[in-house]
């Protein structure tokens, strides 16, 4: 019994480590610079994720000329850094396995959640653009949960918990509601932005309230693979209803 639990601590553990998650999502960041590469290899107009091309503005404002190819050359620096420290992690493949059944699990109830409210987020403008659809959805898993989740929760509770010494629990309330909100508002912003409807910006700042929260419960990767994976279910439900 007693190793059962360990195992499942051990579990939790490593699957929240940071080292485990940048392993886990690495696959996905290819998977994007790949699949804009096969969209918009000969076209003029480049399309990539709203919160991928803020957060490079923001970078370029102090490096110019950034680019992913740049970006992982500085994670591969900051991984030869740390390698005595990494080093001492032991990887077990079957960790990063379970890690996607469980952003599989956790993608169903989010996907049950938001059906529940008669209706499935996600923008699908026409048939043609179904492989764009599923590029962006990775891109918005990846850098959506990055801006959103990693870097503004974490300023929150730094400026609640921290400054304002509220307690970590109402903290990260404070944190994961006001980022909600913001990431609920991003989607309207820009020439590529939705209509805004109080029905649709009340959705999504609860689907962020939930991704929040699945956020500082089970680490990034997790946030990641769940938000990645509901996407896709909706734009192959999309795909699956055009056909038939």
């Amino acid at each position: 019994m007693m190793s059962k639990i360990n195992l499942i601590s051990s579990y939790i553990d490593n699957s929240k480590n940071i080292y485990y998650s940048i392993l886990f999502i690495a696959p996905l960041f290819f998977l994007y610079e790949l699949m804009c590469w096969m969209q918009y290899a000969n076209k003029i107009i480049l399309i990539r994720n709203s919160a991928d091309v803020f957060i490079q503005n923001i970078i370029n404002e102090f490096m110019d000329n950034i680019t992913p190819a740049i970006l992982l050359f500085i994670f591969l620096l900051f991984v030869i850094i740390k390698r005595k420290k990494i080093a001492n992690i032991h990887f077990k493949l079957n960790v990063l396995f379970i890690m996607f059944i469980e952003s599989f699990v956790w993608a169903i109830i989010f996907i049950m959640v938001v059906a529940s409210f008669n209706s499935l987020l996600l923008s699908i403008i026409n048939d043609n653009i179904f492989f764009e659809q599923y590029y962006l959805a990775v891109g918005a898993g990846l850098w959506e949960e990055l801006l959103f989740r990693v870097v503004l929760i974490m300023i929150f509770m730094y400026l609640t918990n921290k400054i304002l010494r509220y307690s970590y629990f109402f903290s990260a309330f404070l944190s994961i509601l006001i980022s909600s909100l913001l990431f609920s508002l991003f989607h309207y912003l820009g020439p590529f932005g939705d209509e805004f409807l109080y029905s649709t910006f009340y959705l999504r700042a609860f689907a962020g309230f939930f991704l929040g929260t699945l956020y500082l419960l089970r680490g990034y990767g997790i946030v990641v693979y769940t938000h990645v994976l509901y996407d896709f279910f909706v734009i192959s439900n999309t795909v699956i209803s055009y056909k038939y």
